[in-house]
């Protein structure tokens, strides 16, 4: 299962539409793995912004962690 494909997803968004014109293309033959490296190049990339995202959430975190500890300490 993979993210609402209607989102914005800038670093994917090629991969996003070749797995939705596969899938057009591919009435039923969907259903049988004719999309199925267009969904794992896609997933891939999906995993690869999950964790670029995660990663600056602990960054955004951290940093929030710290100002507040520097204005607990004044």
């Amino acid at each position: 299962m993979h993210p609402p494909l209607y989102r914005p997803h800038p670093k994917c968004a090629a991969l996003v539409d070749a797995l939705v014109e596969c899938h057009d293309n591919n009435v039923y033959g969907k259903f049988w793995g004719a999309c199925n490296d267009q969904k794992a190049a896609m997933d891939a990339c999906f995993k690869a912004e999950k964790e670029s995202m995660r990663a600056a959430n602990a960054r955004a975190a951290k940093a929030s962690k710290a100002r507040h500890a520097r204005r607990q300490a004044t």
